[in-house]
């Protein structure tokens, strides 16, 4: 696409930022199409917005109570006009593990997005932390 078109979505993140560190499930809910699809780094896998605001709320009244998020887009590849498949690269701050704080949860999204009214809207969300690869065997 364009550098026009990338930091559209790069706002539409931070928008999304902003959200989750208002802690306002209905307004996390609202980045994804009515029948968009989220699968948290937990596995947790619920289809349409009444499902994802209800898993964020149960997390926001849970471990992510009291988080911050942050994330960088790694990179954006558009298959069409309005369809882009979008890589974050994001930390969850102050998840409490335990009663104690657990140290920054470093993870990847990728993001399906489809502009819809002119506002790029999650289809489906993939979020997981990576594993250290196996030692090679000797």
């Amino acid at each position: 696409m364009n550098q026009q078109e990338d930091a559209v979505i790069k706002n539409r993140h931070d928008e999304w930022s902003a959200a989750w560190n208002k802690h306002d499930p209905k307004l996390m809910a609202g980045f994804f199409v009515a029948d968009g699809e989220l699968v948290n780094p937990f596995g947790r896998h619920v289809k349409g917005t009444a499902e994802i605001q209800k898993l964020f709320t149960e997390e926001q009244a849970g471990p992510m109570a009291g988080t911050t998020y942050s994330g960088t887009i790694s990179g954006i590849r558009y298959l069409a006009n309005n369809i882009a498949i979008v890589d974050v690269d994001g930390q969850i701050s102050g998840m409490k593990a335990d009663g104690a704080v657990a140290p920054p949860f470093k993870h990847h999204v990728t993001w399906i997005a489809e502009k819809k009214d002119g506002k790029w809207m999650a289809l489906g969300a993939r979020a997981f932390a990576f594993v250290a690869a196996p030692a090679p065997a000797t």
